[in-house]
């Protein structure tokens, strides 16, 4: 009888770890909700560096936006804009003005009032990895910067939290204890 109620802990431990494997952490695009201010976040899916590039560029000539972090995923790109703060109306035109964009990541824009953005989970393996600033055409208020540097450092955070739940990482600590134990 103990080997069944074993067995079936070992189902359960089994499942509970393929739940959090698929898990997904996303970050907000929101920094003051009761302000209505938000950051700008862009999905690219299957589209190559340069056309993202240009999108990008287009967008900070047309829209006075600030830097861009350029972020690669396993199928395409996150373009940040840590340091725009708006409206979230403001968020809204500049994705349907935005070339090459996820058709999906804007439809879905339309029927909330924050946008998020995937930093880590779903897959087994770290698939998001940094790649460039893209220079914009301005620099950030003095409120700006320091709401995009708490949206950084609250993306690096999320990102930690990613790595503790990706399979790999639980591979080893589990070779490290077992060497521990052995």
């Amino acid at each position: 009888m103990r080997f069944f109620n074993k067995l079936k802990l070992y189902f359960k431990y089994l499942k509970k770890e393929k739940e959090l494997r698929e898990f997904a952490i996303g970050l907000d695009s929101d920094v003051d909700f009761k302000k209505d201010l938000h950051i700008l976040f862009l999905d690219y899916d299957n589209v190559p560096l340069d056309e993202v590039e240009e999108s990008i560029k287009e967008l900070q000539d047309f829209w006075n936006l600030s830097d861009c972090f350029l972020y690669r995923t396993k199928n395409g790109f996150h373009a940040y804009f840590y340091y725009d703060i708006m409206p979230y109306a403001r968020v809204r035109m500049i994705i349907d003005y935005a070339k090459y964009v996820d058709p999906m990541f804007k439809f879905i824009s339309k029927y909330y009032n924050y946008k998020t953005i995937r930093v880590a989970g779903k897959y087994s393996h770290k698939d998001i990895v940094f790649v460039k600033v893209i220079k914009g055409k301005r620099s950030p208020t003095f409120k700006e910067a320091e709401f995009g540097d708490l949206k950084r450092r609250e993306r690096e955070y999320l990102l930690q939290i990613g790595d503790c739940l990706r399979k790999d990482m639980l591979k080893e600590e589990t070779a490290n204890f077992e060497k521990k134990q052995g």
